[in-house]
């Protein structure tokens, strides 16, 4: 899963075939909640950092949200990756998705007692 901010930032992938200069490839992010394409960016600008490729979007994102995301190679028509991303702006360290949702309560010692047949 990828994580971006409601200002975009950088997705790393490694693709199931190498990036090649000598083909084109498109970038498509749909909205999970609107079932909806919100990024097509049919001339992505993929680099390579090591044993990852990248792309960087300044794409503005609702946040607490769930996106799919799809990389095509449009030459051969194939899905060279695929991928889930959440925008969240609250570092990474600290996020928590049940903060403010769930709350503990006290019930006791949570004694049980335990009865044998005569």
């Amino acid at each position: 899963m990828q994580i971006v901010t409601t200002s975009g930032g950088t997705i790393n992938f490694i693709a199931r075939e190498d990036i090649l200069d000598t083909k084109t490839y498109t970038i498509k992010i749909t909205s999970e909640n609107k079932n909806k394409v919100i990024l097509t960016d049919a001339t992505p600008t993929i680099g390579s950092d090591r044993f990852y490729s990248t792309y960087a979007t300044t794409h503005n994102f609702s946040e607490n949200a769930f996106f799919n995301l799809e990389i095509t190679n449009t030459t051969d028509s194939t899905i060279i990756y695929r991928d889930m991303i959440f925008c969240t702006n609250q570092p990474s360290s600290t996020f928590e998705i049940t903060t403010g949702v769930y709350t503990q309560h006290d019930t006791g010692a949570n004694e049980y007692k335990y009865y044998t047949a005569p």
